[in-house]
């Protein structure tokens, strides 16, 4: 395999300031997550200068609770902008819709379009599907409501890292399925797509790369307590029919223990007659797009190659 680059084997070893017992509560692990994700948004993030405004919002959903969003927006104008939904990532049980808000106004400037973060529902305190349920119930208000913030309801499209790129991947399933608003393009990082947890890197890559093989088996496991659950497509995309899905990008990374899902979810793209760009960073490990914007080429790399697909995506450009 290609070997890590020096700047990654250094911001691994920072890591450690941050390391917890994978074996405490994840309730009690996600502060710790939460603050490293915070750290990095401030010192290793690109900044937007000039950003026009950042805002708060929620909505009650069908069940009653709220459903926040956080909303920014790059200019001041009198147009509609088309609308990424960014969904954030942390194993479905960390992260929060603040928590990549540098990584955001980035997308917002460069795209010229709004970005809205979602903050939807954690496991173990909320199993699945309440996450997927919360992003598609925000789905629906955002393409319904757009107005309000000046956006364009008809021009949408959803992205995220881990979790968040397979709630990217089960919200264009699920829009699909369930004649929800038309999602124009997907953009998957790392995404994880197979709960049953069969794939050969997940041995390959068990440990010494930030994500490790117990933390992604705690995760599943609190996301998933319902063993049956864990192979239906809203939870597991990889198995479900992926005919008629918006096009795709999709990023993996070779140190990652969710390489092989992410590649094996390509390969099923492909066969299923959908527009996939896959781009895969052999000596990169899991969540290098957002850890070291800033310093490491191969983050800037994939940052660019969002946010020309994205574009083209939202902006109608033909390739």
């Amino acid at each position: 395999m290609n070997p890590i680059p020096w700047k990654l084997r250094f911001f691994l070893s920072l890591i450690h300031l941050f390391a917890f017992n994978p074996n405490e509560p994840l309730q009690k692990t996600r502060v710790v997550t939460n603050r490293f994700m915070s750290f990095v948004n401030r010192w290793f993030a690109i900044k937007s200068k000039s950003f026009y405004n950042e805002a708060e919002l929620s909505f009650t959903s069908n069940g009653g609770h709220r459903i926040p969003l956080r909303i920014f927006t790059p200019v001041k104008t009198s147009d509609k902008l088309p609308i990424w939904l960014y969904i954030h990532g942390g194993g479905f049980a960390h992260g929060t819709y603040r928590s990549r808000s540098n990584f955001c106004k980035h997308i917002a400037m460069q795209v010229n379009c709004i970005v809205v973060s979602v903050e939807y529902r954690l496991a173990p305190e909320h199993p699945f599907p309440a996450a997927p349920n919360d992003c598609f119930e925000a789905l629906q208000w955002i393409s319904y409501n757009a107005d309000s913030f000046g956006g364009d309801g008809s021009r949408i499209a959803v992205g995220g890292e881990s979790a968040g790129g397979n709630l990217s991947a089960v919200l264009c399933l699920m829009a699909r399925d369930k004649d929800g608003p038309k999602i124009l393009h997907q953009t998957l990082l790392y995404p994880a797509t197979d709960a049953r947890l069969q794939h050969a890197s997940l041995e390959t890559n068990a440990t010494g790369y930030m994500l490790t093989k117990d933390l992604v088996k705690n995760f599943r496991n609190a996301y998933l307590p319902e063993v049956a659950d864990r192979v239906n497509p809203y939870a597991s995309p990889l198995l479900g029919d992926l005919h008629g899905l918006p096009p795709a990008l999709v990023i993996t990374a070779g140190y990652d223990p969710l390489c092989d899902e992410g590649i094996a979810y390509v390969q099923r793209l492909n066969k299923s007659g959908v527009q996939v760009t896959h781009r895969h960073y052999p000596n990169m490990i899991h969540d290098f797009t957002m850890l070291m914007m800033r310093v490491l080429p191969e983050s800037k790399d994939s940052v660019d190659l969002i946010v020309k697909e994205i574009t083209n995506s939202l902006h109608n450009i033909k390739c």
